[in-house]
């Protein structure tokens, strides 16, 4: 490795350790504690240095955002090629979304805005709707097999996304009676009437 590569490598390596300080202050007391000066003192680099690598905290919470949808994306896809079963497929996908969303609580807060820290809704929806598109392919691919025909393949994700989003919020506020078990065997109850109810059908009129 050359000495530009090497400096490359050190330049990432440090700038991975501030997100990763910025995400374990927010897991330990909340994203509205964070601050620069914290990330500095958590991994003992000096304030000027942080600075080097993001102008100030919203720069830190974007790219964690990203990062945050990028994985989520990566699981769902996961989930959408683990099976050829196009319907057992989305529940997958389902659970991969619950499956993220309860393993990294301080990431889903900053990529749907809880957690008191808003971003500027028009990079969460970018991100939100590249990570979408894994949902919408998987839904296609149902609707065709089962010879239905999408009035809004986008608008039927986004009605998933709304039963999801709201049931694991609600349960990571401990607001549904027997917890995450029966929150995620109502998700499961929702998401197939969704499917059978045809809402998601193209009117013929």
């Amino acid at each position: 490795m050359g000495i530009k590569e090497r400096r490359a490598r050190e330049k990432q390596v440090t700038r991975e350790n501030i997100l990763a300080a910025a995400h374990r202050i927010a897991r330990q007391e909340g994203w509205p504690a964070l601050t620069i000066r914290k990330v500095a003192d958590e991994i003992e680099y000096s304030t000027p240095m942080i600075y080097e690598y993001f102008a100030n905290k919203e720069e830190i919470l974007l790219e964690l955002m990203r990062e945050g949808y990028q994985q989520l994306m990566a699981s769902m896809q996961q989930a959408r090629l683990s099976t050829e079963d196009l319907r057992e497929r989305l529940f997958r996908i389902v659970d991969a979304y619950w499956g993220f969303a309860r393993n990294n609580p301080e990431l889903y807060q900053i990529m749907n805005g809880l957690g008191g820290v808003p971003l500027p809704i028009e990079e969460t929806a970018r991100a939100g709707r590249e990570a979408g598109m894994v949902s919408v392919a998987a839904v296609e691919d149902w609707a065709q097999e089962n010879g239905i025909v999408l009035e809004d393949s986008f608008g039927a994700v986004e009605l998933a996304w709304s039963l999801m989003h709201g049931m694991v919020s609600l349960t990571l506020a401990e607001r549904i009676e027997g917890g995450e078990p029966r929150a995620r065997r109502l998700l499961h109850q929702g998401i197939e009437a969704l499917l059978t109810s045809g809402i998601l059908q193209k009117s013929s009129g």
